[in-house]
C-alpha cells in the first residue's frame, strides 16, 4: 500500500495536470479531509500507509476538484472570522473581502451600544453569525429568499452556538417592519458579463442568483438603498459589500436618500465597501 506522502505527490500532480494553482495545498486539504486531520496532523503520519477504500474516496475527491469544483463545497465548510461556516451549492463561499467586511463593521462599531442587527441576503449566515457573536446584546434577524440557504444559515448558528440571532424569508426588506442600529449586506453586484468572465469554480458552481444583478450589477444595491430608511432607527447605518466600479454610481443614486455617503477600500486597494446613514 502507499504511503501518505508518495499519495500527496501523485494527488498535487494530478490536481496541477487540471490547472489547479493551488494544486499541493488543495492534495493536503483533501486529504486531511479525508482522514479527519488537520494539516499538522497530516504532516506527522506522512509515512503511514494509506488502505485500498481510503484511496478510492480521495480519487473521488480529486476528480471532483480536478473538475474545478471548489475546495469548500467538496470538505463542506471554510473558516470564517473565527467561525466554521457549512457551504454547500445553495449558498455562497464566504470570501476575504467579507472578512474584512465584517472586521472594519466591528473596528468602526464594536465600542458602541447596538441592540439590532439586520443581515440581508444572510446566505450561509457568516456575517450575521460573525456580527452575533462580536455584539453579544445585540438582536440579529438575518434574512433570505433562498429557504435553503436559509437552512444552512440556521445549521451554521447550532454549528457554532449562537443563539441570539434568528432567520426569516424575505426577499430584502419585504414584510419587515422593525428598525435596526445596523443593517448590512453583501447584495449580488456582478454583471452578466463579470459572471460569465469568472473562473470556472464560480460560474459553474455558484448560486448565480446570489452573485449577478441587474441594471449593470446595480439593480439590488439600489433597492436595498430605496428602502431602508425606514428601517434604521435614529443614527442607524447601512454597510454594504459592492463591486469595486460601483461607488460612484451609488453614490450619486445614494444622495436622494442618504445624507452621510462613505466609500472604503479593500486590502487589494479597491472600492469595496459603502457605508450611509441618513
Amino acid at each position: 500500500m502507499p504511503s501518505l506522502v508518495e499519495i500527496l505527490k501523485q494527488s498535487e500532480h494530478f490536481l496541477r495536470n487540471k490547472g489547479i494553482v493551488t494544486a499541493k495545498l488543495d492534495a493536503e486539504l483533501l486529504l486531511a479531509h479525508l482522514l479527519r486531520y488537520n494539516r499538522l496532523s497530516l504532516h506527522l503520519h506522512l509515512h503511514d500507509n494509506m488502505k485500498d477504500q481510503s484511496l478510492s474516496q480521495l480519487q473521488q475527491l480529486l476528480s471532483r476538484r480536478g473538475n474545478r469544483e471548489p475546495l469548500q463545497y467538496i470538505v463542506g465548510k471554510v473558516d470564517f472570522y473565527g467561525l466554521s461556516i457549512a457551504v454547500d451549492r445553495n449558498v455562497l463561499i464566504p470570501r476575504h473581502e467579507t472578512e474584512e467586511f465584517v472586521d472594519i463593521i466591528i473596528s468602526r462599531f464594536g465600542n458602541r451600544p447596538v441592540r439590532s442587527i439586520l443581515d440581508l441576503g444572510t446566505g450561509s449566515g457568516a456575517i450575521g453569525l460573525a456580527l452575533a457573536k462580536h455584539f453579544t446584546k445585540a438582536n440579529v434577524l438575518a434574512v433570505d429568499a433562498n429557504q435553503n440557504a436559509l437552512l444552512m444559515a440556521q445549521k451554521n448558528a447550532m454549528r457554532n452556538e449562537i443563539t441570539n440571532i434568528r432567520f426569516m424569508v424575505s426577499d430584502w426588506l419585504e414584510g419587515i417592519d422593525e428598525t435596526f442600529d445596523m443593517i448590512i449586506s453583501n447584495p449580488p453586484y456582478l454583471t452578466n458579463e463579470e459572471f460569465e468572465n469568472a473562473q470556472d469554480e464560480i460560474k459553474n458552481f455558484e448560486p448565480k442568483c446570489a452573485l449577478v444583478s441587474k441594471n449593470n450589477g446595480l439593480a439590488d444595491i439600489f433597492k436595498i438603498i430605496s428602502t431602508t430608511g425606514r428601517s434604521l432607527a435614529k443614527d442607524g447605518v447601512l454597510a454594504l459589500e459592492t463591486g469595486s466600479s460601483q461607488h460612484e454610481s451609488i453614490a450619486s443614486f445614494a444622495k436622494d436618500y442618504f445624507g452621510k455617503f462613505e466609500s472604503m477600500y479593500d486590502l487589494n486597494g479597491e472600492n469595496r465597501f459603502v457605508f450611509l446613514q441618513i
